[in-house]
């Protein structure tokens, strides 16, 4: 069985160390912000979180998990699924973060996850 997931809000949810926000900073006609919480368009902001979901999910990674920036995958027989859910879920409630309802199926004997299809057979290109 396969579950696929979606961070709802991605990059949004990792705030940035204080001592780091002055490094953000943008001029606009109206003053100089920075920026508190790590957006897209930031320097690193792809590998800075794909680091943070790698030590989030490390116990998991490799066994019943993929991870790739915000979208995740278990893969389980039938009999262990709901049980190595229950893990995953318990993890990102611990850290407050949520998940695309549109874009998270669970249960599934195949399924889409960043453009390649998972399923029994192996991993296909989703064309």
């Amino acid at each position: 069985m396969y579950t696929f997931g979606d961070g709802y809000k991605g990059y949004h949810q990792v705030k940035i160390a204080p001592e780091d926000q002055l490094k953000t900073t943008f001029t606009t006609p109206w003053g100089t912000f920075c920026y508190t919480i790590m957006t897209f368009g930031l320097c690193n902001a792809p590998r800075t979180f794909q680091r943070l979901m790698n030590k989030v999910f490390d116990p998991f990674l490799g066994l019943f998990l993929w991870v790739f920036i915000d979208n995740f995958g278990v893969y389980s027989d039938r009999a262990s699924h709901l049980t190595k859910l229950e893990l995953i879920f318990q993890r990102l409630d611990s850290l407050g973060v949520t998940l695309s309802p549109e874009k998270t199926t669970i249960g599934f004997s195949k399924g889409k996850m960043v453009g390649h299809i998972m399923s029994k057979d192996g991993v296909a290109i989703d064309c």
